[in-house]
């Protein structure tokens, strides 16, 4: 799949820390768009830790032939354009699950409900 490194580049804007990636709400390899509405700056644990292994997840199950569906929800502190925490719920063939995961240094594995 194509990235558009610029979108990512650019993501965060003045707000983006030295510790971001420029990372996506839905990633390329499930065809999320190039445009920068689908990218936001992100710690790069983050972005390369829990975040990765859901998305490693949903990958799994669609390669076993599950429908997978996603929501994704950005929380911003007061005027800020960095989310301070993402809210993402999934859907695996009807059962429904969620994780909220603060935009923050964090261990390589997911918690949550």
């Amino acid at each position: 799949p194509i990235r558009s490194r610029a979108s990512q580049a650019q993501a965060g804007g003045a707000e983006r820390r030295a510790s971001d990636d420029g990372g996506h709400y839905i990633a390329a390899r499930f065809n999320g768009p190039t445009e920068a509405f689908n990218h936001f700056a992100q710690n790069a644990n983050f972005n390369r830790g829990g975040y990765r292994l859901l998305e490693d997840e949903w990958a799994r199950d669609k390669r076993a032939g599950r429908a997978v569906t996603v929501k994704i929800v950005p929380q911003f502190s007061g005027n800020s354009v960095r989310p301070s925490t993402i809210n993402v719920w999934w859907t695996v063939d009807g059962k429904t699950k969620s994780l909220g995961f603060p935009n923050e240094r964090s261990e390589k594995r997911r918690g949550g409900n």
